[in-house]
């Protein structure tokens, strides 16, 4: 049975670690494993080797930055490493007892280290070193004392860091006056992580469970997820449309910063269009109220934050995954099922282009029907635009992380006429050819799809429909590289399939489990790959490395052989597109001190696993010269560079002018797309791709 009637091929990763106690974990972790094997792509024999990888796995799950254990701690669980696949397979139930009693004992021990650490002032100028990426834990309860010192005495340089980026006052006592809050902040939000899993609001064994329960899903691959009941009665919460919202869901990664999971379809926060998922929050501030350091805090304390019971406006600091920090001033809203949640743009010079913001792939959740939506919302906005009689189109998927399949293929459907967009294959290998059933097109003018390294799964499916179709010049990076699609299923059968009416009181977890890949129409792989853009443009993501081919246990690269039928257009003017762009790629100032910052940030990326000296000096160095990169990017994002004006449609003319709130929105969209400089790059292609095909 494929439960809640929909695949799901988000890009974004949970991170789950809220559960409700449950009253037998030996049992829920069986019914994990025999779920697993059942409906999962491609079942891992639970082995030894599954056994291992497992215990290495759930390890660094719940101790990320080797601090907590010793070797001499883990000593007495080695044992286990090859005995976990019996005991998942139903001899006995030991490992889980002797891990709880081993780290509950470790985080107590490691709260005392904190706390003697952190008493005396960290010396500025004594030479020590910090490991950030090491592969051992520390050998006995000495060296562990050593990890912790120099662990908190590195956080204290990067809170001084931040502070110099902005400091204004007298550089010679900087460090005595700022270092007693920066080791206190440090100190605190050590003792808090620990704090919120010893006293976790489910119970410690609760949280170790779902974290254990969670590492077993993953090893299977990195999309597929456990979800204790409380995570999944959240989940269905949050499809809910009552109420008031900022419409950002909270997560956290596995350093315990507080990061945007996903953003809800038509939410303030998604019409913004500054905020994304994986930015981490740093920061909230309510109009006319303190600043609060969101630091430190555990993802049920921010919500907190947010759900102050007034429709004050409030200031989001985040910094995205390329390292540069935004504030972005959000006004709690009520969402409606019936609001076009997609948005468009004209751009105006010499041609008038259409733009669309796409950054999910949403759709109407409900048990009676599935339903299209976001494709209907962007055909309904492609409606208006070609009443102002655009003379082509850009869609822009950049940093969309995936959703629903079925819209997906609804959206190509816009674009194309009808026949095979791709191919799905399950876990007996049978390959089904995915089609548009309907004919006709809205729209068969000059299309632009944006990407970039962000643009996952469905964003991906798109973009290969539209390229193996000859229908779209894609412009950007090479996408993320996510081609396989995920169901919910409850792992007790006697548990009812999660459904927005049916209240999760007890029983069992829930699973997303990856059931099918998915290919291109052409028979060839998305997943590990990605989609490779017609006009490459530099990228900063490209430095950080964080495509599908890099996540732990990702399912392989692979074809399918199976014929399709599908009648591609003619042949776009792809080479001249590309040389004419990267000519003026190569001599755009923006674009230049993007490829620089590339190469910069590449740098830094690799200096993570050396060893850090801990000297304030060297440090605070090093601090400066990350400030000056950011700003020299800061400023190069942050001017008018397209030749075009950018406008609302008429329809929107007059809904923007009712509200001054929306007033304000649809203001920052205006300067956000006038400065934009990939967004006037592709407006440059699209020009380029008239031309062309106008003289043909």
């Amino acid at each position: 049975m494929r439960s809640l009637i929909f695949f799901l091929i988000t890009g974004c990763l949970l991170t789950v670690v809220h559960a409700q106690k449950l009253p037998n974990y030996e049992r829920e972790a069986r019914l994990l494993i025999h779920k697993l094997n059942e409906q999962h792509y491609s079942p891992k024999p639970v082995n030894d080797e599954f056994s291992g990888e497992v215990y290495d796995a759930l390890l660094r799950e719940i101790d990320p930055d080797k601090l907590f254990f010793t070797e001499a701690d883990l000593k007495p669980l080695l044992k286990y490493r090859s005995l976990l696949d019996d005991e998942l397979n139903g001899s006995g139930w030991n490992f889980f007892t002797s891990l709880a009693q081993v780290y509950k004992g470790c985080l107590q021990r490691s709260s005392a280290i904190i706390e003697e650490q952190s008493a005396a002032p960290f010396k500025k100028d004594f030479r020590e070193f910090f490991e950030y990426d090491t592969a051992k834990w520390p050998f006995n309860d000495q060296e562990r004392l050593y990890r912790w010192r120099h662990w908190l005495k590195y956080q204290a340089f990067n809170r001084l860091g931040d502070k110099l980026k902005n400091y204004t006052g007298n550089a010679a006592d900087f460090y005595t006056r700022h270092e007693p809050d920066a080791r206190l902040r440090g100190k605190q939000q050590e003792l808090r992580a620990i704090k919120r899993i010893l006293n976790h609001p489910s119970g410690f064994e609760a949280y170790l469970a779902a974290a254990y329960f969670q590492t077993i899903a993953s090893v299977f691959d990195p999309h597929t997820t456990y979800l204790p009941l409380t995570a999944m009665e959240n989940f269905m919460s949050s499809l809910s449309t009552e109420g008031y919202y900022f419409g950002v869901t909270l997560d956290e990664n596995d350093r315990g910063d507080v990061l945007i999971a996903a953003l809800a379809p038509g939410g303030p926060a998604w019409k913004s269009g500054e905020l994304h998922t994986s930015d981490i929050l740093l920061s909230l501030q309510w109009e006319g109220q303190e600043r609060i350091d969101v630091t430190g805090l555990s993802v049920e304390e921010a919500n907190d934050v947010l759900s102050d019971d007034n429709h004050q406006q409030m200031d989001f600091t985040v910094q995205t995954a390329s390292g540069l920090t935004r504030t972005v001033r959000l006004r709690k809203e009520k969402i409606s099922l019936e609001e076009n949640y997609a948005r468009s743009y004209l751009l105006k010079d010499k041609y008038t282009i259409g733009y669309i913001s796409l950054p999910d792939f949403y759709t109407r959740w409900s048990d009676e029907s599935e339903g299209t939506r976001c494709a209907s919302d962007v055909a309904k906005e492609i409606l208006n635009l070609k009443k102002e009689h655009i003379d082509g189109l850009i869609l822009d998927v950049r940093y969309n992380g995936g959703g629903s399949l079925q819209e997906a293929m609804a959206m190509a459907g816009i674009f194309i006429d009808e026949g095979a967009l791709g191919i799905l294959k399950d876990k007996a290998q049978h390959a089904t050819t995915l089609k548009d059933m309907n004919r006709g097109t809205v729209y068969d003018g000059p299309l632009i799809l944006m990407v970039n390294g962000q643009s996952a799964s469905a964003s991906e499916f798109l973009a290969a429909a539209l390229q193996d179709y000859h229908r779209a010049v894609i412009v950007g990076s090479t996408t993320f590289g996510k081609a396989t699609a995920q169901n919910f299923f409850p792992l007790d059968p006697a548990q009812k399939p999660p459904s927005l009416d049916n209240r999760l009181k007890q029983g069992t977890g829930y699973a997303s489990i990856t059931t099918d890949k998915i290919y291109r129409v052409t028979g060839g792989a998305v997943q590990g790959r990605g989609v490779c853009p017609d006009v490459v443009l530099p990228d900063l993501f490209e430095a950080l490395d964080l495509g599908e081919a890099r996540l732990p246990f990702a399912l392989p690269l692979d074809s399918v052989i199976k014929k399709t039928y599908y009648k591609p257009l003619l042949p776009l003017p792809l080479l001249s597109l590309k040389k004419n762009s990267s000519t003026r790629v190569q001599s755009s100032a923006p674009f230049q001190e993007v490829i620089k910052s590339r190469e910069w940030l590449a740098s830094e990326v690799m200096k993570k696993h050396e060893p850090v000296l801990l000297l304030w000096d060297d440090f605070s160095k090093h601090t400066i010269e990350q400030t000056k990169h950011y700003a020299l990017l800061e400023h190069a994002f942050s001017q008018s560079v397209g030749t075009y004006t950018v406008a609302n449609n008429q329809q929107d003319k007059q809904r923007v002018a009712l509200d001054e709130y929306t007033r304000k929105f649809n203001d920052t969209w205006l300067k956000k797309l006038a400065r934009d400089i990939y967004l006037a790059e592709a407006f440059n292609v699209m020009t380029d791709l008239i031309e062309e095909t106008s003289h043909k």
